[in-house]
């Protein structure tokens, strides 16, 4: 690989990253209007009475995938937790729900905004529902 090809190719992985941030901070900003607390970096939690339901991202090295991850933790602080669904078995047509979601995207606006949609639709679709049927009546609207 030449010099150049080298280059580009850092230059592009670093323009991914950074379209990947923006749908990420879009997203952050959809869970906290959902009733989600931003608790680190990637990681949002709400309380459902007694237990944390998290939801946390999970950024891959190549700067061009990220993994959405839950689980439901005590509020007492227990040591266990209860691992929810993870985005990677729901991308594409072979979702367990039926339902494909299409977690790729590029540097171009329209995709960066299509691309944080689905996040959210899938949040909302899988990782919401998991988490309600998990808690019960805890789950408050």
């Amino acid at each position: 690989m030449s010099s150049d090809q080298r280059a580009r190719m850092l230059e592009r992985d670093k323009a991914m990253r950074k379209a990947r941030d923006k749908i990420l901070r879009r997203v952050g900003e959809w869970l906290k209007a959902k009733g989600f607390t931003q608790a680190g970096v990637g990681h949002y939690t709400r309380l459902a009475i007694d237990q944390v339901c998290h939801i946390g991202f999970q950024k891959l090295s190549s700067g061009r995938t990220v993994r959405v991850m839950c689980h439901i933790t005590s509020d007492a602080g227990e040591p266990h937790s209860i691992r929810g669904p993870w985005s990677d078995h729901f991308s594409g047509k072979r979702a367990p729900n039926g339902k494909g979601y299409f977690f790729g995207w590029n540097t171009r606006e329209t995709d960066i905004a299509r691309c944080a949609d689905e996040y959210c639709r899938y949040i909302d679709e899988v990782v919401v529902v998991w988490f309600k049927k998990q808690v019960g009546k805890k789950w408050q609207a």
